[in-house]
């Protein structure tokens, strides 16, 4: 991929050093498993697994953060409003980001299936199936540009979350309200990070998925077959119909596994959203 499916980039949880809490303690837990998914097999698996570990980090957050007493009170508090009102908007992007990529992701595979069905129909003879192979191709180019766009978004977004200062213990602000702010920064920078992630592996070039992209995989396969066909080489007049649709299979399981988490993650974000709308529309 044109970068690595890593999360290393991801801040660990920056809750006050004095504090000892479960709440606090789990969702460090949560965090640090995202950070450990580097070793996972490839590049679809760490982006599905991190997906997942993502809904559970919301579950708890939504529900024993957010919605406690004491998380309700604490996020209450006068000095808390501005990072309400950054959460709310940071849950607009994320929400929109999950449910574009979904959607995008879902018009990728009906496209797969297309050619799926006309590899099996009319087999590998290029000159029977070069339209619908081109069709794929031109599609791939736009489905990777929106991939890119969005990725612009996310990285703004990133950038604008390093800018923040750092919430510092006071008198005033209590223990509890300090591990409240922080888990609500470090649950949205671990979101855009995995989402980060997640359109870099969808937006790469074929080049750098040749060793764990199943995107690239496909792509680089059919590139090679298509202009191969175009330019006159006898050797790239038939497509290897069984690898092809073998590609094709593994990158339709990968990206239905993946939208299916992400549609997960859609729904406690919306719940996220509307956990934090009840704290200023009381």
């Amino acid at each position: 991929m044109a970068a690595s499916t890593s999360y290393a980039a991801i801040r660990s949880i920056s809750l006050p050093t004095r504090l000892i809490h479960p709440k606090a303690k789990r969702v460090e837990e949560e965090l640090k498993k995202i950070q450990a998914l580097n070793s996972s097999s490839s590049a679809s698996s760490r982006i599905q697994l991190g997906l997942a570990r993502l809904v559970e980090l919301y579950d708890f957050v939504n529900q024993q953060v957010i919605c406690s007493p004491q998380g309700q009170q604490a996020l209450c508090l006068p000095h808390n409003s501005k990072l309400v009102e950054e959460s709310l908007d940071e849950s607009i992007l994320l929400l929109d980001v999950s449910d574009f990529t979904r959607d995008l992701i879902g018009t990728f595979l009906e496209q797969i299936q297309d050619l799926q069905s006309t590899l099996r129909r009319r087999g590998g003879d290029l000159s029977v199936v070069q339209s619908e192979i081109q069709a794929y191709i031109s599609f791939q180019k736009k489905f990777k540009n929106s991939a890119s766009r969005q990725l612009k978004s996310l990285a703004r977004a990133q950038q604008a979350k390093k800018k923040c200062p750092v919430i510092k213990q006071s008198k005033t602000l209590d223990q509890h309200a300090s591990m409240v702010s922080s888990i609500l920064r470090q649950s949205h920078t671990s979101t855009i990070s995995i989402l980060k992630s997640l359109l870099q592996f969808l937006s790469s070039s074929n080049e750098n998925q040749k060793k764990d992209g199943e995107v690239g995989c496909v792509d680089n396969s059919m590139l090679r077959s298509f202009y191969g066909r175009i330019i006159g080489k006898k050797t790239a007049q038939v497509i290897d119909v069984k690898t092809m649709l073998g590609r094709l299979a593994m990158l339709n399981v990968s990206l239905e596994a993946i939208m299916d988490e992400l549609s997960y993650l859609s729904r406690r974000l919306i719940q996220h959203r509307a956990s934090l709308l009840n704290i200023v529309t009381p």
